[in-house]
């Protein structure tokens, strides 16, 4: 008999901290996870600059550096093109079109390995020969929803007895649907002189069925009017109450899914949703890892999704026997940003109660991480499995905004003229030096010749950036006279940061600890229009809303006990045990260290190292 091919799980977990790993493991909090380390490798991992979401998942997934794989942030600017457009595409970075590497999942598809990759913030949509690649919470352009609608109770009048069926409608509607639609449903008598059930047609094809109380329907189809087009949409429903005395019935909706547009090949969306969903999916939001109702109720439904997640990793394991999963869950990164300051004594925000409530916080999303864990080794796992449990990014804590902008216009870089019919400041690229994009942290110099607007001559352009360097450094608070910027350098200077390419800035700029550049509104990202009230912020303000970042800092930032590094465990076939890394290695070495235990070819734009320190 041959060996049993090595298979590989990658939980990709957003955000996770190596400081809140090590505690909870400590305190015995996290024994899924401890499993894991009593049976592998810990370590923890530098990303590559900059230290966000798309640029990190894609670079574990290839093993290239953000100079390769161009994917640079939320936001790409793509030489030639106007500097603001690309700020007009947040998330296109995850689109496969625009990743210019090889994922390690084209190479298993090619080695005859079917891959599931779901809920991963890159590479949508790859089209696998053997592998399928579904979206789910996170969202990504140039993908349909998958919820149209969440779930709704009904309570509707039924009249006065009669003795034949009596119709009623059921009325469909939400923001998604640009075209509200009632279906029929019919009250039946299937005994005595009572309703007491409900006729309803399932599939367009005359498939009727009776439902009795507290019986979940089938399936039912529907065609709905959306705002991305007519879509094949299901549901089901159920009679909650049907109380003839009284003349009313009360009917329960599930969620209305949409059954295109999310996964490839399609047809795998309908099996998630026939098999495995059974929650109201996140409603999408233009800032997707926000918090946008209480923390209690956040962490209630984060905890649903987890479970979610876990199913369908497992279901997908079963229909289509993977050989390789990724997925990824986003839960800490929203905690993180919403609490990391309340929890650092050395923050102004800091007090016992709130850092004592923000670490009961913690420590609950940990502990759904945890679940989440057992859940997926438990049915999805055997001896023959290598499992990576990774984080793309660490986060420090912050507390003040810098208003990149406003330095800019005060060194004469940056000119805006007011707009009357947009109520704001619009940059006048005619007198505009030099443009600042906020992620990435980069500095574009509005050169003359290769962008659209370019004013600055070529004989200029050295001198320019030396000035611009000069500048950033001179940057201070105002209020403390600390330095705001930790590092600055030339494009042609960063190839050891991984930085030397054509979406690339002029000039990369690293913040210092614990200042940061967006506090919850996207239009602070985009310095071609400034609202009147950014206008007119100074140059250094108090957070509102963002109390932890990572995506302007350096990989080797810390403040505390925090960290930019992301957390690293590594266990199965292959794999020594019990062991820690003493010092970190980088993401970029994950693809090729995979490859190596796979037994397949390294992804073709792999530029890390084999781990060979973890070998057994």
């Amino acid at each position: 008999m041959g060996k049993k091919q090595t298979k590989l799980l990658v939980i990709g977990i957003d955000q996770a901290l190596p400081y809140f790993i090590n505690k909870f493991l400590t305190e015995g909090l996290l024994p899924n996870i401890k499993n894991l380390v009593n049976n592998g490798v810990i370590g923890e991992a530098y990303p590559c600059p900059p230290c966000d979401t798309p640029t990190n998942w894609t670079t574990i997934a290839t093993g290239a550096t953000t100079a390769i794989h161009g994917v640079t942030s939320f936001y790409m600017h793509v030489p030639g093109d106007s500097f603001e457009l690309g700020l007009n595409y947040r998330s296109r970075t995850q689109l496969v079109k625009y990743c210019k590497a090889e994922y390690l999942w084209d190479v298993a598809d090619r080695n005859s390995m079917a891959s599931f990759i779901f809920n991963y913030p890159s590479g949508w949509a790859s089209k696998l020969k053997r592998g399928v690649m579904g979206l789910y919470t996170w969202e990504i352009p140039e993908s349909f929803p998958r919820m149209i609608a969440p779930s709704k109770t009904y309570k509707l009048d039924i009249g006065n007895e009669g003795d034949g069926e009596r119709k009623l409608l059921l009325p469909i509607k939400s923001k998604e649907i640009t075209d509200a639609i009632e279906k029929e449903v019919f009250l039946t008598k299937t005994r005595g002189k009572n309703y007491d059930a409900l006729k309803i047609l399932i599939t367009p094809s005359n498939n009727w069925q009776i439902l009795k109380s507290s019986v979940w329907s089938n399936w039912i189809e529907v065609i709905l009017n959306t705002t991305k087009g007519l879509l094949p949409c299901l549901f089901k429903i159920k009679v909650q109450e049907l109380n003839s005395k009284n003349n009313y019935v009360k009917i329960k909706r599930t969620a209305i899914y949409n059954k295109i547009g999310w996964t490839y090949p399609e047809n795998f969306g309908e099996k998630l949703i026939k098999n495995v969903f059974e929650f109201d999916l996140p409603e999408s939001h233009d800032v997707e890892f926000m918090i946008y109702e209480s923390m209690k109720k956040y962490l209630r439904s984060a905890r649903e999704e987890s479970l979610t997640l876990a199913q369908t990793v497992n279901f997908a394991k079963k229909d289509m026997n993977w050989d390789i999963c990724f997925f990824h869950y986003h839960l800490l990164d929203s905690i993180n940003h919403d609490s990391l300051a309340f929890l650092y004594n050395k923050s102004p925000l800091y007090n016992e109660e709130e850092a004592e409530k923000s670490l009961e916080n913690e420590e609950t999303a940990y502990k759904i991480v945890d679940e989440l864990v057992g859940e997926v080794l438990k049915s999805s796992v055997d001896k023959n499995t290598i499992i990576c449990f990774v984080s793309d990014h660490g986060a420090i804590p912050i507390w003040k905004m810098v208003n990149l902008p406003k330095f800019f216009m005060k060194a004469g870089l940056i000119k805006y003229k007011w707009n009357f019919s947009e109520n704001g400041y619009k940059i006048d690229w005619r007198r505009t030096k030099a443009y600042p994009y906020m992620e990435p942290p980069f500095i574009w110099i509005n050169l003359e010749g290769r962008d659209p607007f370019g004013i600055v001559k070529q004989k200029e352009y050295e001198d320019l950036k030396d000035e611009i360097i000069e500048i950033l450094y001179d940057m201070r608070d105002p209020y403390t006279n600390e330095k705001l910027v930790d590092l600055a350098l030339k494009k042609e200077d960063s190839d050891y940061l991984g930085l030397n390419g054509e979406r690339i800035g002029d000039i990369i700029y690293f913040l210092k600890p614990s200042y940061g550049l967006f506090d919850g509104n996207l239009g602070m990202l985009n310095a071609s229009f400034l609202s009147k009230n950014l206008y007119e912020k100074p140059e250094i303000y108090d957070s509102q809303v963002f109390f932890g970042a990572h995506a302007y800092f350096l990989p080797s930032t810390k403040l505390g006990d925090f960290s930019i590094t992301a957390p690293l465990i590594l266990s199965g076939p292959g794999i020594k045990q019990g062991e820690k890394l003493e010092s970190p290695v980088n993401l970029i070495d994950l693809a090729p260290t995979l490859s190596q235990l796979l037994q397949i070819p390294n992804p073709k734009d792999s530029q890390g190292r084999i781990l060979n320190e973890i070998l057994s």
